[in-house]
């Protein structure tokens, strides 16, 4: 699977550390790896000062979740009046804007609000007959909420990218990016962001659970190969090449028999002597569709939906269920019966009829659906992007698969039917 996703934590730590702590459990409980300065486990070169080991740090992150508060917290540079947190949100939106980074920024309501309040106090205040000196003092006076309003005033504002913007909007350059700030009052406020950017994490029992199903796809899958000279075959290529040597068509279909050449019938019909007795019996497919090891969180719409994966998911089980189905002896009968050593001959021509011949053919198509679909699955789970592989038709009669397509109703059809 992809590497855990990474998130660097950047905050004052004082007021914030319960909310940190809560925010770590969170997202690494979703499979996500947390970068943390007060914890044991966020790393670092020993011999950096700490302020430094955090900078190189957030070179590891994929997100860097910012949180400002009432708080300036530790000076990285006193005199010019540069906080560490924002010194890190600096060196974070310059990987921004190379691509290399998203930025997720919250500020708490009480923060804003004295943010907004203290604007419209400026605003107030330039109507007023005051130094500038006496304006300056009233605006940025202390209060038991902040200890420096001015400096927790315009790090919004530059987090904001504020004065970009308007540049921006005056002479019509890009906009800047990243400058979205989310107010929240308590943790699932901040939950509800980051949720659906942790969803791509494996918690230990999703892992497990996936680890479990690509067991059983590997079981399934092997009943369907087998070993020549100590390696494995995959046999449904050359099963494929005998159903296309011999086909039931449009035309043949309402024929009672099909005449076939006995020689082909029998390479094609010898294939089958490698799933006889092959029935299957599944647990963690059938679960893992009422799970969402392969559902896609989408933010737009707030919810989990169905992926290609998914898709083929349930497939396989319907096709695992088709197979299941006329894998009986009674069906595999005809095998039997129309040997070389049956007949008392290899060669010439054969009637078979077309129920049975067609019985053994969707049986065919499963087969190779199965294993084509066990493959892509597999890889799947295996990291690789998943790529949906090229079916064998619901039907064995070539050409009848539009037919019953264009009179089915199919999922796609009722979601669109739905509005789903």
């Amino acid at each position: 699977m992809a590497r855990r996703p990474t998130f660097f934590l950047s905050s004052t730590i004082y007021d914030f550390r319960d909310l940190r702590g809560a925010i770590k459990f969170s997202l690494e409980a979703r499979g996500c790896r947390v970068l943390a300065s007060e914890f044991n486990d966020f790393g670092g070169n020993l011999d950096q000062h700490s302020y430094e080991a955090c900078l190189s740090n957030i070179n590891q992150a994929d997100y860097f979740v910012l949180l400002m508060g009432a708080r300036v917290g530790g000076w990285y540079n006193a005199q010019a009046r540069v906080s560490i947190t924002q010194q890190e949100y600096r060196a974070a939106y310059e990987l921004h804007r190379q691509g290399k980074l998203r930025l997720v920024s919250f500020v708490r309501q009480e923060v804003w609000q004295l943010k907004e309040d203290r604007r419209e106090l400026i605003r107030y205040l330039t109507q007023l007959s005051l130094a500038d000196g006496e304006r300056k003092a009233i605006a940025s006076a202390p209060s038991k909420f902040a200890n420096d309003a001015e400096f927790v005033s315009a790090f919004i504002a530059e987090v904001g990218r504020n004065a970009e913007t308007r540049v921006a909007v005056k002479t019509g350059s890009p906009k800047p990016t990243g400058n979205w700030i989310h107010q929240f009052g308590d943790f699932k406020d901040i939950h509800d962001v980051l949720g659906p950017l942790a969803f791509t994490g494996l918690t230990s029992e999703d892992a497990a659970y996936r680890q479990a199903l690509l067991s059983e796809l590997l079981i399934v899958m092997s009943r369907l190969l087998f070993k020549y000279d100590g390696k494995v075959q995959d046999p449904t290529g050359a099963v494929k090449r005998g159903l296309e040597a011999q086909p039931i068509t449009l035309e043949t279909r309402l024929q009672s028999r099909q005449t076939l050449d006995l020689k082909s019938w029998n390479d094609f019909t010898t294939w089958f002597f490698q799933i006889l007795g092959v029935r299957f019996e599944t647990v963690v497919i059938d679960d893992a569709l009422t799970s969402t090891v392969f559902l896609d969180y989408d933010p737009a719409r707030g919810a989990y939906v169905q992926s290609p994966a998914y898709d083929a998911l349930s497939n396989l089980w319907e096709q695992i269920c088709f197979f299941n189905a006329p894998a009986t002896t009674e069906n595999f009968a005809v095998i039997y019966e129309t040997t070389p050593k049956a007949l008392g001959r290899s060669t010439g021509s054969i009637e078979v009829p077309t129920e049975k011949v067609a019985l053994l053919y969707g049986l065919a198509h499963r087969w190779i659906n199965i294993v084509r679909l066990c493959r892509a699955l597999i890889a799947h789970l295996s990291g690789r992007p998943f790529q949906p592989p090229e079916l064998m038709p619901f039907s064995p009669i070539v050409g009848l698969e539009e037919h019953i397509m264009a009179e089915r109703v199919t999922p796609a059809d009722l979601r669109i039917a739905f509005g789903l």
